[in-house]
């Protein structure tokens, strides 16, 4: 039973950090290999309509919303996850060092506040990549494993007891599971402790803070959608979105600007004729850091290209260096602008309208990418691009 439930500990928390870890790996050299194993998942949750939600996000992402809650959000993301990484880290050095001594119950330093420290320290580094990258499937996966780490702590503590008897459980007494003063274990009591089975009870708390998490996040998408800078263009059947910010008539100028010109024109009619029924703009700085969201971008601006150490240490810790949401993303915001006009299809394949197009089961894939110069109207560069993304077809956010 103990080899089995260490098969289990450690199945769930390597597939938990595999998936949760999906943003770490998007922007590092290994990718492609990630997105491999990973990429069909994500496919495959798209292409059913009762699963394809779950690919959708509910927090801004790959923009700089006009609310500065969401925006420090994002950074708060960053900075949980990394510091609950370098807790974990710190918890488990301290806890195998004394298994290596032979010390016995580890209840110094972290374990004399509680007693599951790096359960913990996941659970907030979980937390923190959930708000950086907001997708439904992660925020279910993660609400599934703070359920799974109470009952693998439970088992340990079990473990313990049989080993340790009476000196753990004082310790038990004494120090709380996973938050000081015990506050989940009080909120249980009062919520579901009229039913009598435990697991039963854990079973009801497992399902309902999953249906809040979920509607929580259904309210947070509507709101994200209310705070980004976005225009919808009927005649021309566009939606378009700024990655930064900008009112909703510059948005749509700058988008008229390169319908202006014969060659768009000339393109765009020639995908309608193929069964396009709307497009999805997005306006962003010529070199935006994360292009690879929307298009497969030069080989000179993959992410992660050329990024310093002090880049990523801005990037992992945006409060402590000074790295604002709006500096992470951006390069440069002077000269043109770009824009990467995609189409839009249902999972069935089945082309979208484009006031369809923030829907949940909606994907989008360039088609054409355009530089324009904001001063003159004048479309700089303008070229077709394969139907991808930096990794492929992902299911990746609009927004």
């Amino acid at each position: 039973m103990q080899l089995n439930t260490r098969v289990v500990r450690g199945s769930v928390l390597v597939f938990y950090l595999l998936v949760g870890l999906e943003i770490v790996i998007m922007i590092s050299p290994f990718a492609a290999y990630f997105y491999g194993a990973y990429g069909p998942l994500l496919n495959w949750l798209y292409s059913h309509p009762a699963t394809a939600w779950l690919t959708g996000f509910f927090l801004p992402h790959a923009v700089v919303a006009n609310s500065a809650v969401l925006n420090f959000m994002n950074a708060l993301g960053r900075t949980l996850f990394s510091v609950g990484i370098l807790a974990f880290l710190f918890g488990a050095v301290q806890i195998y060092s004394a298994k290596f001594r032979r010390k016995g119950v580890v209840t110094g330093l972290l374990y004399r506040w509680v007693r599951h420290p790096q359960y913990l320290f996941l659970a907030i580094a979980g937390f923190g990549l959930l708000l950086f990258w907001p997708r439904f499937f992660i925020l279910i996966l993660y609400v599934t494993m703070l359920f799974v780490y109470y009952l693998l702590a439970r088992h340990e503590e079990q473990r313990m007891l049989n080993q340790h008897g009476d000196s753990y459980r004082a310790y038990m007494q004494r120090t709380a599971m996973f938050l000081p003063g015990n506050p989940g274990a009080k909120l249980f009591r009062l919520l579901f402790g009229w039913v009598k089975q435990p697991g039963l009870a854990l079973a009801l708390a497992y399902v309902t803070v999953l249906v809040l998490s979920v509607a929580a996040a259904f309210g947070l998408r509507k709101i994200t959608i209310a705070n980004i800078s976005l225009a919808w263009l009927p005649q021309q059947e566009i939606a378009a979105i700024s990655i930064t910010p900008r009112s909703e008539d510059e948005l749509r100028a700058l988008v008229e600007s390169a319908l202006a010109d014969s060659a768009v024109n000339e393109a765009l009619a020639g995908f309608r004729e193929q069964g396009h029924r709307g497009f999805l703009v997005h306006v962003m700085p010529q070199h935006y850091m994360m292009q690879g969201l929307f298009l497969q971008p030069q080989q000179s601006s993959m992410p992660g290209r050329g990024r310093s150490w002090r880049g990523v240490l801005g990037f992992l810790f945006p409060f402590f260096s000074g790295h604002s949401h709006h500096d992470m993303m951006m390069h440069d915001t002077g000269g043109p602008v770009q824009m990467v006009v995609s189409q839009l299809t249902w999972p069935d394949g089945r082309y979208a309208a484009f006031d369809k197009a923030l829907a949940f089961t909606v994907k989008h894939l360039p088609l054409l990418k355009l530089d324009l110069d904001p001063a003159t109207g004048q479309v700089l560069v303008l070229a077709h691009t394969p139907p991808r993304n930096y990794w492929g077809q992902m299911p990746m956010p609009a927004y």
